[in-house]
């Protein structure tokens, strides 16, 4: 009997549309172990939380406008500790402007992407996001 793999995905995103979509792009690839935050501030808690059980996500999505905490302050948040700096992240945003991309690819994230308008093109990234960032 093979156990499958089941990566603990963390994703903070205000919006609950979008929130939605992505929950279900990810189940389309069969990774349902997503848990949403829907701010920066309360991602990175959750975090704390995890390192208290010395279990880390294995992947983490975030929003780069978000109210509280913003995706670049969670960036530099999770690049300050040794423990969290190496977890893969993984920037999916509205905004196509090349300076936002460029910081926040300085800052230390992983992959950017501009949200796409149809959800089969969510699914195409989030398949794109887990073979390359899941050891699935």
């Amino acid at each position: 009997m093979t156990t499958m793999y089941n990566p603990l995905i963390l994703i903070a995103e205000d919006d609950p549309d979008d929130a939605l979509m992505l929950k279900d792009a990810f189940s389309e690839i069969n990774q349902p172990t997503v848990t949403f935050l829907n701010n920066g501030k309360l991602l990175i808690e959750h975090i704390q939380q995890l390192l208290l059980t010395n279990k880390l996500p294995n992947l983490i999505v975030i929003d780069l406008n978000m109210p509280v905490l913003d995706g670049r302050g969670v960036i530099k948040e999770l690049q300050k500790n040794t423990e969290t700096k190496n977890i893969p992240l993984v920037v999916l945003s509205t905004t196509k402007s090349k300076e936002d991309i460029d910081s926040v690819m300085a800052l230390g994230a992983s992959e950017f992407f501009t949200k796409p308008a149809s959800f089969s093109d969510l699914v195409g990234i989030t398949n794109t996001i887990a073979t390359k960032w899941l050891n699935t």
